[in-house]
Order: C-alpha cells, then sequence, then structure tokens
C-alpha cells in the first residue's frame, strides 16, 4: 500500500456541494477512473480518502487537500492523466505528491488557511482598501460565533495571522484546524462588504502542505 496527497481545485457551481456530496464525487470518479484506491476491511468497505479540512458550501479553492491510499505504488503522471478525464468540470486535480510512513496526517498538519478576499464592483479599490484596513487594525474585534455546541464571544482579531493588499483584493492567512480555526464567513459577516472568498491554500506551519511532501526529511514534518 501507499499513500499520497492530492491537491485540487474547486470552482463554480461544484462549490455548493457539502463535504459529504464532494467526498462521495471522489469516490464515484475514482471508480470510474479505474485506479486502485484502497478499501476499508468489514461488512461495510469504504475507499480510504479524507481531506484536510471540510470546504464550506459555496467556497471555491484553488488549494484543497485530499489524502488517499492506493493499493501499491502508482504513476503520478498517469494518475492525474485518468483522474481529471473523468472528474466533473470545476473540479481539477493540479498535483500529487506521495507520504511516507512518518507523515502526519494532513489534519494534524494543519495550521493555517490563507484566502483571497476579492473586491466587489459597489466601491471604489481605495474605499474597500481603507474600509478593511481600519476593520482590521482594530486592537480586538468581538464577535458572536456559533459552533455545534454553544454560541460564544470571541475575539477573532486573535485567529487572524497576516494580511495584505493586492490589485483586486486582499490576502489573509487566518489559522485553521483542530487547535485553533477561524470560519472564513465569520470573517466576511464583519467585514460586511460584497467580496468573493477563494481559498487558496492550506497551510503547515510556514509553508503549504503540499510543498512539505517534496522535502527530503520527511520524518520531520
Amino acid at each position: 500500500m501507499a499513500s499520497y496527497v492530492m491537491e485540487f481545485s474547486v470552482r463554480g457551481s461544484l462549490a455548493y456541494l457539502s463535504h459529504l456530496e464532494l467526498m462521495k464525487v471522489f469516490r464515484q470518479s475514482f471508480r470510474r477512473s479505474g485506479l486502485p484506491i484502497s478499501f476499508s476491511e468489514g461488512f461495510n468497505p469504504h475507499m480510504k480518502l479524507s481531506f484536510a479540512i471540510a470546504k464550506g458550501v459555496g467556497l471555491e479553492s484553488e488549494g484543497e487537500l485530499l489524502e488517499i491510499e492506493t493499493e501499491c505504488s502508482i504513476d503520478i503522471d498517469d494518475f492525474m492523466d485518468r483522474i481529471n478525464k473523468v472528474i466533473p468540470a470545476g473540479l481539477k486535480v493540479k498535483s500529487l505528491k506521495e507520504k511516507t510512513k512518518s507523515t502526519k496526517s494532513l489534519s494534524s498538519m494543519l495550521r493555517k488557511s490563507e484566502y483571497l478576499l476579492e473586491f466587489g464592483d459597489k466601491l471604489s479599490k481605495d474605499e474597500y482598501k481603507a474600509i478593511i484596513t481600519d476593520k482590521l487594525n482594530k486592537s480586538e474585534i468581538l464577535m458572536e460565533v456559533k459552533t455545534k455546541k454553544s454560541i460564544g464571544v470571541k475575539d477573532i482579531k486573535e485567529y487572524i495571522y497576516d494580511w495584505k493588499f493586492i490589485e483586486n483584493g486582499v490576502i489573509i492567512q487566518v489559522y485553521a484546524g483542530s487547535e485553533k480555526n477561524l470560519r472564513i464567513d465569520n470573517l466576511l459577516k464583519y467585514l460586511d462588504l460584497d467580496l468573493k472568498p477563494v481559498r487558496l491554500k492550506l497551510i503547515g506551519d510556514s509553508i503549504p502542505i503540499i510543498d512539505k511532501m517534496s522535502k527530503e526529511e520527511k520524518d520531520e514534518i
């Protein structure tokens, strides 16, 4: 058996699939491709697939990550060619990296998410920049945040790692993962502007998780 990390993008109407629906699309696509994806044992076997983190419904992304286990080592170019021929339009596999047995799970490696918040057309670029700068530079940003178990007030300023403006929007990194996580919809609610979010990449410590797969000393991840 072998394990791989697959980076893929989600655009257009497929961004509105739920987490479970997106998983179903990949299962069906892997079956159509004939790729040797491993199955669990037992009375109800299922493909061994796991996402780094669930993607919000409606959120487009250029950097989602899916971990897969295969029955044997595979040719990466052949894999990408076969899967991209069968997945629906709006999905695209961008890269595939092999994992070692010592590499941690994607969810345990995840530290931050990076987003592009694209400006809309209701204001000028200078107006967007002025409003966003004023809101993000506040010493604290208190918001009512809902979780599965409760509703509470959090200072989401602590969850914003870094941000910078580019020509058509603002790129912002927020903490993500099991230890500390900021949902992008809560940040958008606070900014209260016509901004279109696109997730650019998932980051482990200081570099994108997918880039860690290329390091020679993978056992140090």
